[in-house]
């Protein structure tokens, strides 16, 4: 079975338990800090690392998250490092996340531009692709800086796009001052 299955599988168990206690929403603000603490590199290595033993994984895991995290979540997570499913705990986080925004009708949708954008730019974009969206639904967007596009911005939601760059227009003059097609219509008149 695939990893990003069995992640899913987990992330289903998590989601359904808090629902189930009423605690949806501490378990996902514990698993977006779980989440951010996996894009640590050292603590992937060493809860990756199958020489060390999963009590003292464990103990590193408590302290690292102490305070941190609702009961539920922590003896979830040390459930999993018990099991020997440490390695897969940063695919479990994400499966709940993406779970979770499924539940809550949250549409991520993504912004790229060349420089930071003030709020009341990234609001009026916003608004311009609410109709994207389905009744009862909310976006959640995020602005990503590429300085290559030059000006004006990228906005993708699911899989659509919108490119309304100064880097695209500037191609499309480019190849449009390379169309050799209309001389053929001036030339046969």
């Amino acid at each position: 079975m695939s990893v990003s299955k069995i992640a899913g599988r987990y992330a289903k168990s998590l989601l359904d338990l808090a629902q189930e206690r009423s605690q949806i929403e501490q378990v996902s603000d514990d698993i977006n800090t779980v989440s951010t603490a996996c894009q640590n590199k050292d603590l992937i290595l060493f809860l990756k690392n199958p020489v060390i033993h999963s009590d003292k994984k464990v103990n590193v895991f408590r302290s690292v998250f102490e305070g941190k995290l609702s009961n539920l979540t922590q003896t979830f997570l040390e459930l999993l490092i018990q099991k020997g499913r440490e390695s897969i705990i940063p695919a479990i986080s994400q499966s709940f996340i993406e779970q979770y925004k499924v539940l809550k009708n949250i549409r991520s949708a993504r912004l790229i531009s060349a420089t930071q954008l003030s709020d009341t730019e990234v609001n009026q974009i916003k608004s311009k692709f609410q109709s994207w969206l389905k009744p009862n639904e909310t976006m959640e967007l995020s602005q990503h800086i590429d300085p290559s596009i030059i000006g004006g911005y990228i906005f993708q939601m699911g899989g659509r796009q919108v490119d309304a760059t100064a880097k695209r227009s500037l191609e499309s003059m480019k190849s449009g001052l390379y169309d050799s097609s209309y001389t053929n219509l001036v030339i046969k008149s």
